[in-house]
């Protein structure tokens, strides 16, 4: 998930020097490679998480909101990066 919170900050700081040098009419290729390239580390650190908690002597199988917020991160991420891959500058 520290992957994944990088990633995100780097895709941040990308778009921001993308808004302001590229061209009218250009897509946001960059800052869209880089956020599914954090939706990625998003969905293998929930993937770990839940394979690792679904073995062993564990009385409550409840994951917590933490498990649910990784999910919504996943879905959202996913979203943002299919949007910078297809938005152009204005």
């Amino acid at each position: 998930m520290i992957l994944s919170i990088i990633f995100s900050v780097v895709a941040l700081i990308l778009f921001i020097i993308q808004l302001f040098t590229l061209e009218k009419g250009k897509r946001f290729y960059m800052t869209g490679a880089v956020m599914l390239v954090c939706w990625m580390c998003i969905l293998i650190a929930v993937s770990i998480y839940t394979a690792r908690h679904r073995h062993g002597a564990v009385t409550n199988p409840h994951h917590g909101y933490c498990f649910i917020l990784a999910w919504i991160c996943f879905c959202f991420s996913f979203i943002i990066g299919i949007l910078y891959l297809v938005l152009r500058k204005k």
